[in-house]
């Protein structure tokens, strides 16, 4: 008995777990109560009662758009963290008038909301809009056949000009943290720029790196004011949209959350790599 009470007065909590708890605490609040009840609602029909329906439901009306959904967010996180590799590497390693004009005006986009964003590509991309009245004035198409760009393209373009720089400002504070000695000792040794990107600079910024795409990807999965007001109601679009249609139309709220558990699962896809990743790399 007395070994037992010893025993108890001897636990004691460690330090970190204080640290740790406003973290955890935000993000069962904010990402697991939401999934949870989601994922609870989607099994309930109106009477209470548990059921698969909604899942049929989803299944059978948009499978499509969940398809492209996926398609979308990849390619558009794959190629906003490839180019803002490119430009960030750019920004480290040139120095001038050019790469400090690059280096303030880049940050612009991050500040302009989705919305205005979806405004000015309508503009820029609609059938008669700036660029195909631009393409039409150097002769490479007939503004009577237009591009017509109110769809993956359309989205395509307009994430990315809004993602790539948010990636460049993560991106490109990693590669400023590398030491320049590193650089210089490669290029003592004969390396040219291609190989101090590829062997130095990426390889020692990679979980930055990693950690940018995994931001775009949640950000592209979870937008819905610039799908919406781009391609509205076509065919296919994004979960977002169908999610918003769902309740405003059909207050269907069973197949909304169905929707929302697939978002979820989505961006699970991400996470997971993510940590799958960050395990890898501590042990």
């Amino acid at each position: 008995m007395e070994s037992i009470a010893l025993k108890r007065r001897e636990f004691k909590l460690p330090p970190y777990i204080l640290l740790l708890a406003p973290g955890v605490i935000f993000m069962l609040v904010m990402y697991m109560h939401p999934f949870v009840a989601s994922f609870a609602r989607s099994l309930l029909d109106r009477d209470g009662s548990i059921t698969l329906e909604h899942y049929r439901k989803t299944w059978e009306l948009y499978r499509r758009d969940i398809g492209f959904t996926f398609l979308l967010t990849t390619f558009n996180a794959m190629v906003s963290g490839a180019l803002a590799v490119l430009l960030s590497v750019y920004l480290r390693l040139r120095e001038g008038p050019v790469a400090k004009f690059l280096g303030t005006i880049y940050k612009l986009p991050i500040f302009i909301p989705f919305v205005v964003v979806a405004q000015m590509m309508n503009s820029f991309l609609a059938p008669h809009g700036l660029l195909n009245v631009a393409l039409a004035q150097l002769r490479i198409i007939d503004l009577q056949r237009p591009l017509q760009l109110f769809n993956f393209y359309g989205l395509s373009f307009g994430f990315n000009w809004k993602m790539i720089p948010f990636a460049i400002l993560i991106i490109h504070g990693g590669f400023q943290m590398i030491d320049n000695s590193y650089i210089e000792a490669a290029r003592s040794s004969g390396a040219g720029i291609f190989r101090v990107i590829l062997r130095i600079l990426i390889p020692m910024n990679k979980s930055t790196i990693l950690v940018a795409m995994v931001l775009v990807y949640s950000q592209i999965i979870s937008c819905f004011s610039f799908p919406y007001m781009l391609i509205g109601g076509r065919s296919p679009t994004t979960i977002t949209v169908d999610i918003a249609h769902r309740v405003n139309y059909f207050r269907d709220y069973g197949v909304a959350n169905a929707l929302g558990v697939c978002s979820y699962i989505l961006v699970l896809i991400s996470a997971s790599y993510y940590l799958k990743s960050k395990i890898a790399e501590a042990k």
